[in-house]
Parts: structure tokens; C-alpha cells; sequence
């Protein structure tokens, strides 16, 4: 039978990272599993026995998928990259689908790079989630849940999804706007959707957000905190949480979004098998 590895980050609350991996949604991708990309780390896994299982099925693996989630150019999951790269099985195919890039570093959101090298890795397949990368561009695999299919319709005008991370942090926290209906992104998704969707204008500073509530067919304008925000197919205006109201008449609605994005996902689904079903 075949093996296949889905790897993506699972030690978080954040539930875009959690229910990201295309093995998710994927029905040729069932029976697949799915292990966090730092689990060959002691310190990533519940003991020595665990993480030592971990690289037992990396070495057993036919098909490794990475993915989806900001897993590159960033300092913290190259460790995991690189560890699959060099313990994987002579033979396996190794595949990329739906990551993107995520530089990020304090300071002025403006100056962040965005940009991929991923040759150092082998992988034998790429679908990113940025455009203009010079790989194909496969967004994230959760556009198929059908939890986006037929929202309700708005019932606020605005509404704020926050990152954790943000929320966590007190100075940051204070610059978010105030006074509108707030969720952050450590929410169960079940109660994510219909919140974006209860609001005309979405103002975010997840990726996720940004991301649903295009799908949604939702008006987004998001706060950057690293360079996942800047290669988007479907582009929503960017700026610091206190210019959102000048910023907001520039946001719009992509109707087609949902159905390019299953598109991509399914053709993607049909070259990443193809590598091992021939």
C-alpha cells in the first residue's frame, strides 16, 4: 500500500495551520496521515518514543506533501524542510501544496520581502498559495470545505478576525479597531465561517481571514504582519489597523474566487498523484 505523509503545523491553535493540510479535503488523499512538520524535534512531539516514530514513517514514506500553511523562507519550520529533505526515502516523491512564503521581522510591515528559493529541498512538485513565484499556483486546500459554500448574508457592516499572536500582545492588541464584533483565529472553524461571513467588510490581520473571507465573497482590507499577505491571486488592500477606514472604499468582492481556487486544488490533486500512480 501506499504511504503518504501530509505535513503541516499541528502543535498551534491557530485553525487555519490546523485544518490547512490538503489530506483534509482531498478525498484521494483519505488515507493519508498527517504529522506536524518540527515532529522529528523532542521538544515538538509528547516524547523521545514519539518523536522517533515520526522519523520512522518519514523513512517509509512514497508520497510526502508539505503543506499548506506559511512554511517558507521563515527561519522556524527550514529546520523541518531540511529534515525531510535529507531523511527521506531514495525513490519517494516529495511535494509542496498550497505553502507560501512568510517572511516576516519586526518593524515596518512595508519593508518585508517576499520571494522563494526552494531548490535546496528536492521537491519534485511545487503548487504554491502566492502568485507570481514562478511555481504553480495552488492556494489553500481548505477552500474546498463546503462550510464556504452559500453564506448567509452580512449582518454587520464591519467585523475584526484577529491573529492570536496579536491578541496576546498588548501594544499590538491596542491598535486593532475597536468597538466592531471580534473573533480570533483560535476559534473552532465551524464558528469562523459564519462569523466573516456575518460581516460586509472584513478587517484581518490572519492570512486565513483574508483568505476565507475572499472566498466568502466578502470585502477584506488586511494588517501585514509578514510577506503572506503580498502575493495574493485575489489582492485585498493593505495598511496599518488605523487607516482602515481610508483604505476600506478600495475593497472588493472576487465572485469567482471559490470556484478558481477548487479548480487548482483538483487539477494539483491529479499531478501530485500522478507521480506515484504514474
Amino acid at each position: 500500500m501506499t504511504s503518504i505523509i501530509n505535513y503541516h503545523r499541528l502543535n498551534t491553535r491557530n485553525i487555519g495551520d490546523l485544518i490547512c493540510a490538503p489530506s483534509l479535503w482531498m478525498p484521494e488523499l483519505a488515507d493519508a496521515t498527517r504529522d506536524e512538520i518540527l515532529g522529528f524535534k523532542g521538544s515538538e512531539n509528547a516524547s523521545v518514543a514519539a518523536a522517533q516514530e515520526w522519523k520512522e514513517r518519514l523513512a517509509q514514506a512514497d508520497l510526502i506533501i508539505i503543506g499548506g500553511g506559511g512554511l517558507l523562507e521563515i527561519d522556524f519550520f527550514k529546520p523541518g524542510l531540511q529534515h525531510i529533505a535529507e531523511n527521506r526515502k531514495p525513490g519517494s516523491r516529495a511535494v509542496v501544496w498550497g505553502a507560501g512564503h512568510n517572511n516576516w521581522q519586526l518593524g515596518d510591515w512595508r519593508g518585508l520581502k517576499q520571494g522563494l528559493d526552494l531548490d535546496a529541498y528536492g521537491f519534485d512538485l511545487v503548487g504554491v498559495r502566492d502568485t507570481d513565484c514562478g511555481y504553480d499556483w495552488v492556494p489553500c486546500a481548505s477552500c474546498m470545505a463546503p462550510d464556504l459554500d452559500a453564506p448567509a448574508d452580512p449582518v454587520f457592516d464591519v467585523v475584526m478576525y484577529a491573529h492570536t499572536g496579536t491578541i496576546q500582545n498588548s501594544s499590538r492588541a491596542a491598535a486593532l479597531p475597536s468597538g466592531l464584533p471580534m473573533l480570533d483565529n483560535s476559534a473552532p472553524f465551524e464558528q469562523v465561517i459564519p462569523f466573516l461571513a456575518s460581516g460586509d467588510l472584513v478587517l484581518t490581520d490572519s492570512f486565513h481571514g483574508m483568505y476565507w473571507a475572499t472566498l466568502l465573497g466578502r470585502k477584506v482590507v488586511a494588517f501585514p504582519s509578514s510577506s503572506k499577505f503580498y502575493s495574493m491571486k485575489h489582492p485585498v488592500p493593505l495598511c496599518d489597523p488605523s487607516d482602515w477606514q481610508r483604505f476600506a472604499p478600495l475593497a472588493r468582492t472576487y465572485p469567482d474566487a471559490l470556484a478558481e481556487c477548487r479548480d487548482s486544488n483538483r487539477a494539483f490533486a491529479a499531478k501530485a498523484l500522478g507521480l506515484i500512480h504514474g
